[in-house]
Parts: C-alpha cells; sequence; structure tokens
C-alpha cells in the first residue's frame, strides 16, 4: 500500500509535536526522511531507482548542505551558483526538470558516492524544487531523481504534473523541515 502525503504531514505534525522527547537531531533525521523516502517513491519511483536528496542553505557561507539522504549529510556541501542544478534553483528561485542530466554540465561527484547498499547509479533524469522559508526566502532545494539505467526510455521522464507535484509537496514539508532541521557535522 502506497504512503499518502497526508500520512506523512500526520506523522511530520507528530515528530513536531513530541518536544524533548526526541533529542533535535532525531528530529531532523526523522522529517527529513519521511520527506525524502515518500519523495523518493511517489515521484522518483522504486522501479526506475527514484532517489531524493535534500540540500539546505548556509547563506553565510554560500554553500548547500546535504541533510538528506543521511549517508549524504556528513559534510558534503555544493556552492550556491549555476553550476548545480540545485545552486541553479536556489538562484533562480523556481523548480528545474532535466530529462537529459548526463548531457547537461552539473556538479556530479555525489553521484560517485555508493548509496548504502554500495551501488554507485548515475542520475539520468532530475526535478528539483525550492524550499521557501516563512519569510519567502530560500532554505534548501528537494531533487528527486532517477538513476541507473533503468531509469532509460521515453516513458521514464519526469513530467510537468512531476514538478508540480514536487512544489506542493515543497510547500507541505517545508515548514516541518525549516523548524526542525539542523546541520548534522561529520563524525
Amino acid at each position: 500500500m502506497a504512503v499518502k502525503l497526508k500520512d506523512v504531514i500526520e506523522e511530520m505534525k507528530a515528530v513536531v509535536a513530541a518536544g524533548e522527547r526526541y533529542p533535535a537531531h532525531e528530529k531532523s533525521r526523522r522529517v527529513l526522511r519521511l520527506a525524502g523516502e515518500f519523495l523518493s517513491a511517489a515521484l522518483g519511483g522504486v522501479d526506475r531507482n527514484g532517489q531524493t536528496a535534500i540540500l539546505m542553505v548556509d547563506g553565510d557561507l554560500g554553500q548547500l548542505i546535504f541533510a538528506y539522504p543521511e549517508h549524504l549529510a556528513l559534510g558534503n556541501v555544493l556552492p550556491v551558483d549555476g553550476k548545480s542544478f540545485a545552486g541553479q534553483v536556489v538562484t533562480k528561485k523556481q523548480a528545474l526538470l532535466e530529462n537529459s542530466v548526463p548531457q547537461e554540465p552539473h556538479k556530479d561527484f555525489f553521484e560517485r558516492i555508493p548509496d548504502p547498499s554500495g551501488t554507485v547509479r548515475s542520475i539520468e533524469k532530475m526535478i528539483a524544487s525550492p524550499l521557501m522559508g516563512a519569510t519567502g526566502e530560500v532554505i534548501g532545494v528537494i531533487e528527486v531523481s532517477r538513476a541507473g539505467q533503468e531509469s532509460q526510455g521515453p516513458s521514464a521522464n519526469f513530467q510537468a504534473r512531476d514538478v508540480a507535484n514536487l512544489e506542493k509537496c515543497c510547500r507541505v514539508f517545508a515548514p516541518f523541515i525549516e523548524r526542525t532541521w539542523i546541520r548534522e557535522r561529520g563524525h
């Protein structure tokens, strides 16, 4: 049975309402995991190696910090510039759809980092949307991608409706992420 957006929202509300029953870092991880797992399944597609990355803006340093998945959240950063898809989303404050990622210039170092299973898959297709803070500034970016050979073929392309759905999810998830996110520090 597929998880519904309203169920994810209820779980996020419960995490926030838990007060001090959870350490702050655990609240942050749980909210990010709920968003990431939902989007990977709903938009990325399990059968297409759907993956989600959540990056947060560090305005002081001019960088995007990986917040999710957890294996990338320990010190991996990107500059906020037009040389990465996430940087483009921040600078333009708008969503992005790219169905030919390998042909577009982009920073790909994190694509070479194995996932928790030890598998490395190149990103083939991606949609991304800004996370907007309460005061209207971009606080982060959510990228949903399809990786590896399984994502090939015209039927695997992201569509405009996928971008619209990601933008909706970003509007819904942003307040929870903004309220709970704590930067992970490397070990």
